[in-house]
């Protein structure tokens, strides 16, 4: 059975006469006898009753014509569906947001986006870089902004990936310790100094032990956390030193907490990562698309 018979079916239902159905279909009237003889052959049971000139409806040619005409109804309306999500007027964007989101402008690019498309359902998975990642690989978010480097994206070769934008590290100094007043920040100036270290699964904490590795001596940690506000408010107290990206220093700065630039500059890049294999699905390629074309000047 055929979607096309259905609707050639209930053309004859609606009109009772083949000859008719046959001219609104544009189609010859020996054809569409055919189509239906072929289709009660199928189902075994006859649809209709023909007279002379006109035709009737079985009882089981009413409920074939009722059911049809669901069935027609029903598959309109997924077509329909199918073609608003291929607009962008339909669907679930999941995607990953890093902690640090609001401070460097990544939550305005959902914004921009979201004016293009309003319609669409938009869902926020926001953690660290590590655990997003995962998220990605494991297709529970369809895609996600993330910290990272080129050779660590690079080992997945399921991925697909761009970068957003590149900043560096600087150190977070309470204005009542008196390295808040130098102009470059050494390894060595940090030996005694109570430290904030990022969390243990930061790519950027990896980089500072070494740092301190190669200094010869270990930092006298107050605590691990990759929580801006939490480093903003420790730092700002002087309970310690802790580090920053330049974007998101220059957005916290104020009366208690100075800025100061490491000696050995410390980069970090946020990438945008998705799934190869969902690039020729309409939201993510759109997506995809709009990130890439970005003007930086707005982040």
């Amino acid at each position: 059975m055929q979607t096309q018979q259905l609707r050639y079916f209930l053309e004859v239902a609606k009109t009772k006469n083949i000859t008719i159905a046959a001219r609104n279909l544009y189609i010859s009237q020996p054809s569409l006898s055919q189509q239906i003889i072929n289709l009660e052959k199928e189902l075994e049971i006859p649809l209709l009753i023909r007279h002379s000139k006109s035709v009737a409806l079985t009882d089981a040619g009413e409920q074939f014509a009722l059911h049809a005409m669901r069935i027609i109804n029903s598959m309109e309306q997924l077509s329909e569906l199918m073609q608003r999500h291929n607009l962008l007027e339909e669907g679930t964007l999941r995607i990953g947001m890093l902690f640090i989101g609001g401070y460097v402008n990544l939550f305005q690019i959902l914004k921009d986006y979201r004016l293009h498309y309003p319609g669409m359902d938009y869902r926020l998975t926001i953690d660290g870089s590590a655990a997003l990642l995962n998220q990605l690989l494991n297709r529970s978010i369809h895609a996600s902004f993330l910290i990272g480097s080129e050779n660590q994206l690079k080992a997945h070769e399921e991925l697909y990936y761009q970068k957003v934008m590149d900043d560096y590290y600087v150190a977070a100094i309470s204005t009542q310790n008196p390295l808040s007043r130098k102009e470059l920040l050494t390894i060595e100036d940090l030996r005694g100094e109570s430290i904030i270290m990022p969390a243990p699964s930061s790519a950027f904490r990896r980089r500072l032990d070494q740092l301190f590795a190669r200094a010869g001596f270990e930092p006298r940690i107050l605590c691990e956390t990759s929580q801006t506000d939490l480093v903003s408010q420790l730092t700002q107290q002087n309970f310690g030193i802790g580090f920053f990206s330049c974007t998101i220093a220059r957005a916290l700065q104020s009366r208690d907490l100075a800025v100061v630039p490491l000696e050995q500059t410390l980069y970090r890049t946020i990438y945008y990562a998705t799934l190869k294999e969902l690039l020729d699905y309409p939201s993510i390629q759109s997506f995809t698309k709009f990130i890439k074309d970005y003007p930086l000047s707005h982040l």
